[in-house]
């Protein structure tokens, strides 16, 4: 990710943005940057047109499937409009909780389109700051953005996804967490090297959070009903920013997550106990089933690391995957042996198990 990084002026992009989108293009402006459709909250979207038009406004999902037609072809005098959402989408359901942007066109061809425009621009935040007492992770965002939290080592293992590319809204953000690693097995953030690394990437202008949603996550959502929905026009950025930075390397947030990994020790018996293991274990590596054909589709590596100092890899791995642990160097007492499944996408999933070394004596 560091190769995707660069600066960038906000000023900028909200100059180029208003030149982009045309001084006869309807532009829309939405009521909040967040709301709660299941607590039947709604969201306004007003826009003001300068000559009378027929009007389409449409609501899309972050992966550009159609989520919401507000105004289907009708007709809009000159002068100031409202639209009403209520979070639901073409099956009258809530939507999952995600990030969705606003379109809209006219029948004499004007677009706002807020991707062509806006969005994109990938930053880090460097002075979050840990609260363990209050059990929080705090930090601020210079706009709106999908946001990625890594907690780790060092020069070692990543330990925990706190936030995995989420949809946050500008300004002050607590996320909350009890300062141990994915597994809960340490306390994390009291480790030697503790890590953090925080990056974003701006969403497009036009675009609102929902959030409250338990029933539906967003990526069954997408693998489910809204898997087939007409898909957004693919429109071609403004010249100004055709060649700025863009994220394109990344998975389609419906497939942006960590791989879910789990990690067992077959000749060991049960998974719950600490094993006692004396000079050798296989170690048996595999991902949740909606991850591994995703990451058998591309390169991928595994990575072993042991009280957080790496140990080998498996540069072409393949899944499930079994590897002999030689364990004859490693002094007697509690160990902690920790994967990383890594994608070359950027995606990173982590396990981890203790296992309790023992001699016995000839």
């Amino acid at each position: 990710m560091t190769a995707l990084r660069k600066t960038f002026s906000f000023a900028a992009v909200f100059l180029l943005a208003s030149a982009a989108v045309g001084a006869r293009t309807p532009e829309p402006r939405l009521s909040a940057a967040s709301f709660n459709p299941s607590l039947g909250e709604r969201l306004t979207v007003a826009y003001e047109m300068p000559v009378p038009d027929k009007v389409w406004v449409r609501f899309y999902d972050p992966d550009g499937g159609l989520v919401r037609i507000l105004v289907d072809g009708e007709e809009r005098a000159a002068g100031p409009h409202e639209e009403t959402w209520d979070g639901r989408d073409l099956e009258g359901k809530v939507v999952p909780d995600e990030a969705y942007l606003v379109t809209l066109e006219t029948a004499s061809g004007e677009v706002y389109d807020p991707t062509t425009f806006s969005g994109g621009v990938v930053g880090d935040v460097t002075d979050g700051r840990f609260d363990h007492e209050g059990g929080t992770f705090s930090y601020r965002l210079p706009a709106a953005s999908r946001v990625l939290i890594r907690l780790g080592v060092r020069s070692g293992p990543m330990l925990k996804t706190l936030v995995d590319w989420r949809p946050r809204v500008v300004g002050a953000i607590t996320e909350y967490w009890d300062g141990r690693d994915e597994d809960a097995l340490v306390d994390l953030a009291s480790q030697p090297g503790f890590s953090v690394l925080v990056t974003y990437v701006t969403l497009p202008a036009a675009t609102v959070i929902t959030y409250g949603n338990g029933a539906e996550s967003y990526r069954a959502y997408k693998l489910g009903r809204g898997q087939e929905r007409p898909r957004k026009p693919e429109r071609e950025p403004s010249p100004e920013l055709r060649d700025r930075l863009r994220p394109t390397g990344l998975v389609p947030p419906a497939w942006g997550r960590a791989p879910k990994v789990s990690m067992s020790f077959p000749k060991l018996g049960s998974d719950s106990e600490i094993p006692a293991v004396e000079k050798e274990v296989a170690v048996r590596v595999e991902v949740d089933p909606s991850d591994r054909d995703l990451l058998q589709s591309e390169q991928f590596e595994i990575l072993f690391f042991v009280d957080n100092v790496f140990f080998a890899e498996a540069e072409r791995g393949y899944l499930p995957f079994t590897w002999r642990w030689e364990l004859e160097e490693l002094p007697p007492g509690e160990h902690v042996l920790t994967v990383n499944v890594a994608s070359f996408q950027g995606q990173v999933g982590v396990k981890s198990r203790k296992v309790q070394v023992v001699r016995v004596s000839e």
